[in-house]
């Protein structure tokens, strides 16, 4: 019984970094060499660990593999990490993955020297130190997402000159204070998807002028300010989907001509005004897919684009205008040469002719909208574009192609006159109506004729007969 609880007491020890140590003290009873440090090497130590509920030491341990210079801590149900944890010389990535993790203090890590990417996500981590990270001078890649992050003190990334990536999505960040990236001059990539941020200072990102990826998806915000990306010359990613933008924000886009690609998918704008996008010349990527509020794309709106390639705007239900002037650039009437144009699940009855230049390079996705087939769209019977659209685009009217897909119809038989259907309604409609009017003709001869109306006797009075000769009596002569 002593020996299990002897056994017990040296495995704690060994769990919290604590040691026996001996110190040399001189006459004067002052300590002459200082305490060694006693560290936790990562691929030996065991760990506090959570199963079912019940907290207990268990002897799970962390994987590592020199081959692939990596330590494997990944869902192994850690609830705490011990003080003082070393990574061994040469392991570059280390995986703390999927555990139920609350903090980081500044005594967690000791060494993390060639440590390149470190990956916390996953847990439940709602505290960090000020110098949590202060090991990790080598640390290009940092991922902090899916935790319970609810605010992060302004030195809390201090000592990271080399990192590039850094992930703070899916937590519950309200502010996060421009100084917090202050010493992330290095940074290319951040992610702040789904905090609940609601705003941003005009110089939120003012330190990170290598910034080449921002994402703030699903962060509640209301309203870019003007001058954010002012100070991000080298932004060419940038993601604003599924907030609560009202319009596009002209100003604070207009300096960012070098951006690739932009999402403003999820927003409920209502119309796409002209030069939206004014000064975005560089832009390759427009994403403006379920927008839920979006009924109209006015004239030039997309015009200033002269590299865009691919358009994504479907899943739009209320979308049902598209200007035919909408790809061509206000200042010379020059038009966007596209070559990918997805308008799925629209409102959209007719795509203009004159929209783009269509040739075999374009693809165009128009299915699932309720097109009417009149003259207006005999140019996409036959037109020959890059993917064969018309086997999936159906018509929703006239009746008398309802449903069929432009595969299946002739260029001749869309006309905007009237169709067999409207000429046999009409002539129905005439036929009636000319046999109302011959009954009631007949009803009035008949009942003038038949009905015992008796027509007035009248007799013409001879010249030469005065007046007063004629007899009234109606008698003979003579009587």
């Amino acid at each position: 019984m002593n020996k299990k609880k002897l056994s017990i007491s040296l495995l704690e020890a060994l769990i919290f970094g604590l040691s026996i140590t001996h110190l040399a003290y001189s006459q004067d009873g002052s300590s002459t060499t200082p305490p060694p440090i006693v560290t936790a090497d990562v691929c030996n130590m065991s760990l506090i660990t959570s199963i079912e509920g019940n907290v207990e030491t268990i002897l799970k341990k962390c994987v590592c593999n020199a081959l692939d210079k990596d330590v494997n801590c990944n869902e192994l149900g850690i609830t705490e990490l011990p003080n003082l944890i070393s990574f061994p010389k040469g392991i570059h990535t280390a995986s703390f993955e999927g555990n139920k993790i609350s903090s980081l203090n500044a005594q967690t890590f000791y060494n993390g020297r060639d440590i390149f990417e470190l990956d916390l996500s996953f847990n439940r981590i709602d505290f960090v130190s000020v110098k949590a990270f202060e090991a990790f001078k080598s640390l290009k890649r940092l991922d902090l997402s899916h935790n319970r992050l609810w605010n992060l003190p302004s030195n809390a990334f201090q000592g990271l000159a080399n990192l590039r990536s850094l992930d703070l999505s899916s937590n519950d960040l309200l502010t996060v204070f421009p100084e917090l990236f202050a010493h992330l001059t290095e940074l290319r990539e951040l992610n702040l998807k789904s905090n609940p941020l609601q705003e941003l200072d005009s110089k939120q990102f003012a330190e990170l002028q290598k910034l080449e990826d921002l994402n703030l998806e699903s962060t509640l915000l209301k309203f870019i300010p003007d001058h954010i990306f002012f100070f991000m010359p080298r932004l060419k990613f940038l993601n604003l989907a599924n907030n609560h933008l009202t319009y596009v924000p002209t100003d604070a886009l207009h300096v960012l001509d070098h951006v690739k690609s932009l999402d403003l998918s999820g927003n409920p704008i209502e119309i796409i005004p002209p030069e939206a996008f004014r000064g975005m010349t560089g832009l390759v990527n427009l994403y403006m897919d379920r927008m839920p509020n979006l009924k109209k794309i006015e004239k030039y709106a997309f015009g200033d684009m002269i590299h865009l390639q691919e358009l994504h705007c479907s899943y739009n239900f209320q979308l049902d205008e598209i200007s035919e002037l909408a790809f061509v650039r206000k200042v010379n009437n020059e038009k966007v040469a596209l070559s990918q144009l997805f308008l799925r699940q629209n409102d959209l009855k007719t795509i203009p002719k004159s929209l783009l230049k269509w040739n075999e390079d374009l693809e165009l996705h128009i299915r699932e909208n309720p097109l009417y087939c009149d003259c207006n769209m005999e140019w996409m019977v036959n037109i020959k574009l890059k993917n064969n659209f018309q086997i999936h685009a159906r018509c929703a009217g006239p009746s008398d192609f309802e449903g069929m897909y432009l595969t299946d119809l002739k260029d001749n038989e869309l006309t905007c006159g009237l169709h067999l259907s409207d000429v046999v309604l009409i002539v129905c409609a005439i036929a009636t109506a000319v046999l109302i009017l011959v009954l009631i003709v007949a009803f009035l001869l008949w009942r003038r004729s038949y009905a015992g109306y008796r027509k007035p006797y009248f007799y013409a009075i001879p010249k030469n007969k005065h007046i007063n000769d004629i007899d009234y009596t109606g008698g003979d002569d003579g009587i």
